[in-house]
């Protein structure tokens, strides 16, 4: 005889004294230490785990509270109550300060916060048991088949196959990304052109040794076109509008003025006593643009040149008026790119091109551009690379492609099913997937 019936309600507050502990721990013992995850003892608990999801689920029917652990009462209330609590994450600082009010509830640090890590293990639980018994119900439909002679409804199956499988991916990414922070490293080193690293440093000063050498062969960057703007001299900001100094005769109206690029060098310098910028490859060179500028309501003219300067030339900027000034920042950049070399300790040597976006891939090992001398600009020789090691990266892969699988399986499914005229029999399939007597 149940004492409490089940119901959203107690769903919810279920919900609601999980958050309340989490919070009490999170007072108590502060945020989660995820270092007892790592290899092995992530492995063993992941795999002890699983099997103690298919042990609840074989226990259900003798058991019909263990009912509530799975059921859509308890998937839709812990999925609600996991997306409030991302929504709450996004909207506070994720720093890691664990002072102030956000900090000691372990909300400006989401993935070691109690309250946060309970109930993603619940909807994780919930979404488990009931991949289990989609499965089941998917290999007693098949039994079923086996053993009698009536009509098979292909468009069924298939569709349940697809949801049964989504969720599984899903379940196993969560599993991964939960079982698996013990194993994740993300570091960081600076790589000097021609120079050995084996050394990276993590995100608390911490040295970590790479199981590769990695050697910077190149650093190169691509930059857009140098832009002008017209600044207020006594610390005012910049125009919103600018000209895109591409070419030689690149014009617009900013600020009531006429400006246009007359010479545009990309690669210029200077000399000291000199008045005029000169093409120049090498080292320290910076874009260099003659403006000449034309005030619109007076036609008063102002001419010279204007240049972002570099860490060898400095700075130059044209004066339009007492107030006003056309500068030059520095161009942005367009694509750094860095050339690589990778030795592993087996011998084998492999060479890499690294951009933001396109990392290299050694092993279970990624390796992301992260920055360079903004300094030095682009005659930086120095390249800061991020490496990031997460040895379930390959599971949770392999998931994500199985999702987008299912739901392609599911949208094709369901455009058969209306052509082929049996959208009434799959509404009525739908239904009978959803009734928890059949599980």
């Amino acid at each position: 005889m149940n004492i409490v019936r089940w119901n959203y309600r107690t769903a919810f507050i279920r919900c609601a004294l999980l958050l309340a502990a989490g919070t009490a721990l999170q007072f108590m013992a502060g945020s989660i230490d995820s270092g007892f995850m790592r290899y092995p003892w992530g492995l063993v608990l992941a795999v002890n785990y699983a099997y103690l999801i298919v042990l609840t689920y074989s226990l259900s029917g003798r058991y019909k509270w263990l009912r509530t652990l799975w059921d859509w009462k308890a998937c839709l209330s812990s999925a609600a109550s996991l997306l409030f609590m991302v929504i709450v994450f996004g909207l506070v600082r994720q720093d890691g300060a664990e002072d102030g009010l956000a900090g000691s509830l372990g909300l400006s640090s989401m993935r070691s916060s109690y309250a946060f890590c309970i109930m993603l293990f619940y909807f994780m639980t919930a979404l488990g048991i009931r991949s289990v018994a989609e499965l089941d119900r998917l290999f007693r439909m098949i039994r079923s088949r086996r053993s009698s002679s009536g009509a098979w409804d292909w468009f069924s199956f298939i569709r349940k196959s697809a949801v049964a499988v989504f969720h599984i991916c899903v379940f196993l990414v969560l599993l991964s990304g939960m079982f698996g922070s013990g194993d994740k490293v993300r570091c960081r080193l600076t790589a000097h052109e021609g120079v050995p690293v084996g050394m990276a440093v993590d995100m608390e000063g911490t040295d970590i040794g790479l199981p590769f050498i990695l050697v910077l062969k190149e650093f190169s960057i691509d930059e857009y076109p140098p832009k002008l703007f017209v600044c207020d001299r006594h610390g005012g900001p910049l125009s919103r509008e600018f000209l895109s100094a591409g070419t030689d005769g690149s014009a617009a109206h900013i600020d009531g003025w006429a400006i246009s690029a007359d010479t545009v060098l990309l690669s210029a310098g200077k000399m000291p006593d000199a008045a005029v910028y000169r093409s120049l490859d090498h080292v320290g060179a910076m874009p260099a643009v003659f403006v000449r500028a034309t005030e619109m309501s007076t036609g008063e003219q102002r001419s010279g040149w204007v240049s972002c300067g570099s860490h060898i030339f400095p700075s130059q900027s044209l004066q339009l008026d007492e107030g006003k000034s056309i500068v030059m920042p520095y161009p942005e950049a367009r694509r750094y790119l860095s050339e690589v070399t990778v030795s592993m300790k087996n011998g084998n040597e492999k060479s890499y091109s690294i951009e933001v976006n396109h990392p290299a891939r050694i092993g279970s090992w990624r390796i992301y551009q992260s920055g360079y001398d903004t300094e030095r600009g682009r005659w930086s020789d120095v390249s800061i690379l991020e490496c990031v090691r997460d040895p379930w990266y390959r599971v949770i892969h392999m998931a994500l492609w199985l999702m987008l699988a299912a739901a392609v399986i599911l949208a094709v499914a369901a455009g058969a099913a209306r052509l082929s005229g049996n959208a009434g029999k799959s509404g009525s399939a739908q239904t009978d997937t959803y009734k928890e007597e059949d599980l």
